[in-house]
């Protein structure tokens, strides 16, 4: 059997409705693909429906230009520095105070016995002997009570018998405290040296210029300033150390 003829009317219908949705597919395939071009890149393992996050979606060229905005403000309101740099705090010098070294004390304690020994207990021996053990008792005293101190700007001496540093009061010789900027110092030395010290040696020009003359300071008059002799009643190797971390001024350096 032969189908019956279909209506013109109805053909004409259906051929522009094909058509259209050509146009229709056409179009949104166009606009897709310029949807993808413009869209970000989606990860193979993260599905198209996950939003990225901001710092994932983050550029160099953005996270640059946080940093020089960051450094425009800190420019404009005292901020200073670089944004991509860290300051670095400069660190404090603790205080320090010297270990006591009783050899010098010992030393002449030794001397003191040798004298009374060599001389077989004569009358010399015993004057010479007893005022050498005299003097080793005294620096034992004194190896006990003083403390030299280095500070934040100071070289002190200070007596620590009560257990509490404190103050020695005014110096014997010239007057004032017993404290010296490390800024005022002009030499240092150990003597006779420092393999063998008994006296440790400083020159400074804190004191006032009409005390340089008194005192040991008439016997050094090279470059101005007031010479102090102390005994080595404390580790020279420490002091040595703490002289030179602080600064202070050596005629040989």
């Amino acid at each position: 059997h032969l189908a019956p003829p279909q209506d013109s009317k109805m053909v004409k219908m259906v051929r522009p409705t094909a058509s259209a949705t050509a146009v229709a597919l056409l179009v949104g395939a166009i606009a897709s693909g310029y949807a993808s071009a413009f869209a970000p890149p989606i990860s193979h393992h993260v599905r198209a429906s996950t939003r990225p996050t901001a710092s994932a979606s983050a550029s160099p060229a953005a996270t640059a230009t946080q940093i020089q905005m960051q450094n425009l403000l800190g420019g404009i309101f005292g901020g200073g520095g670089d944004a991509s740099e860290k300051a670095v705090a400069k660190p404090n010098i603790p205080d320090v105070v010297v270990d006591p070294d009783y050899n010098v004390a010992i030393g002449f304690a030794a001397y003191g016995i040798f004298l009374v020994a060599i001389f077989q207990a004569s009358l010399l021996g015993v004057v010479l002997g007893g005022l050498t053990l005299l003097f080793a008792s005294f620096l034992v005293v004194q190896t006990n009570r003083l403390r030299f101190v280095f500070d934040e700007t100071s070289f002190e001496l200070k007596s620590g018998l009560s257990g509490e540093l404190a103050d020695t009061g005014e110096n014997v010789v010239v007057g004032g405290a017993n404290r010296w900027t490390y800024a005022s110092f002009k030499n240092w030395d150990f003597l006779p040296s420092k393999d063998f010290p008994i006296l440790v040696y400083f020159k400074e020009t804190q004191t006032s210029a009409d005390k340089w003359e008194e005192g040991p300071g008439q016997f050094d008059k090279v470059g101005g300033g007031q010479i102090h002799f102390f005994p080595a009643i404390a580790k020279v190797d420490q002091l040595e150390e703490q002289f030179r971390l602080r600064g202070c001024a050596k005629v040989d350096e």
